[in-house]
């Protein structure tokens, strides 16, 4: 079994040297690492060429985003196994290894995670606690319709996908500006089997500019345009509703709790709801006089202020 590594590299010039070692020192050695370089106008390049192992290939490319950088590597990946990772973060040493075993126990799967843990400064602030019972691994069962933070349990340093899966379920969406991952994670997910184990052997680096993105910004370019995408798929029941329910509990916030700009980009959201498959609260909420709706928001958010 070999895997193919997959790096989007742009603008990583103090972190990809730590992320390279992290995996020429895997456990299990046969593998190639394909880094894409977008465009990088730091020494991101020079760093990725101290490094002499014949398994290395750098491709360079014009500035196109993470998921065209994503799409180039699965490409020109060689081998059946596609693993990725981002420029920032790292594996544990064994981490390669535990996936071969993970493909070789859930052969019938397209997808294969591990959990993974956040970093910040070097420092772990947050170990992802999902839906399923502590130290699952097995194949994940009707995910659409899991209670809990579901669409965290895949993370894009912590998975291993079949190549083949892409030519079924698309590359990533050029078009997604945030998210892009998770998009990623649902079209495999209504296609094929998936496995997740319940085991920190990733760990993500929540850096200043993750931290500082702006959620207004990811509602304007995402919500909508990720209510819209899914519409096709009402055939898949569990999925085209846990999207629209998804899609609400994320708006809401904007919707009765956002500045001027935020509630206008909410409201565009809104629109393209299906109330049909929204919960009765929401349904009603979302029809309510927006000033009244907001009145309700803001107390509410004061009991569980007052609570904590």
């Amino acid at each position: 079994m070999m895997f193919s590594i997959v790096i989007p590299l742009y603008n990583k010039a103090k972190s990809i040297a730590n992320t390279i070692q992290s995996i020429l020192g895997q456990s299990f050695a046969d593998f190639e690492l394909i880094i894409v370089d977008d465009g990088s106008t730091d020494d991101s390049v020079r760093v990725v060429n101290q490094f002499t192992d014949k398994r290395i290939r750098l491709i360079q490319k014009e500035n196109g985003g993470v998921c065209s950088a994503r799409n180039v590597g699965i490409l020109h990946a060689q081998y059946d196994y596609i693993a990725l990772l981002d420029a920032d973060d790292q594996w544990d040493t064994d981490y390669l290894l535990e996936q071969q075993k993970l493909i070789n126990e859930f052969p019938q799967a397209s997808m294969w995670g591990i959990n993974f843990a956040e970093l910040f400064d070097g420092k772990l602030i947050h170990e992802l606690e999902t839906a399923l019972p502590k130290g699952y691994r097995g194949l994940v069962e009707n995910y659409f319709s899991m209670k809990g933070r579901v669409s965290d349990l895949f993370c894009s340093s912590s998975v291993v996908i079949r190549k083949s899966a892409f030519d079924v379920a698309g590359l990533f969406d050029e078009r997604l500006k945030y998210s892009e991952d998770i998009d990623m994670w649902y079209r495999i997910i209504i296609h094929f089997p998936v496995v997740f184990y319940d085991r920190y052997m990733a760990f993500y680096q929540y850096d200043a500019e993750n931290r500082a993105m702006n959620n207004a910004r990811k509602l304007r370019y995402f919500l909508p345009y990720y209510v819209d995408k899914y519409s096709i798929y009402k055939s898949h029941t569990d999925f085209y509703t846990f999207i629209q329910r998804w899609s609400a509990v994320h708006i809401r916030p904007y919707y009765f709790g956002g500045d001027k700009t935020q509630r206008a980009d909410a409201k565009v959201a809104v629109r393209k709801l299906d109330y049909s498959v929204l919960p009765t609260k929401y349904r009603y909420l979302f029809k309510t006089p927006h000033w009244l709706g907001r009145i309700v928001y803001v107390i509410s958010n004061l009991k569980q202020r007052l609570l904590k």
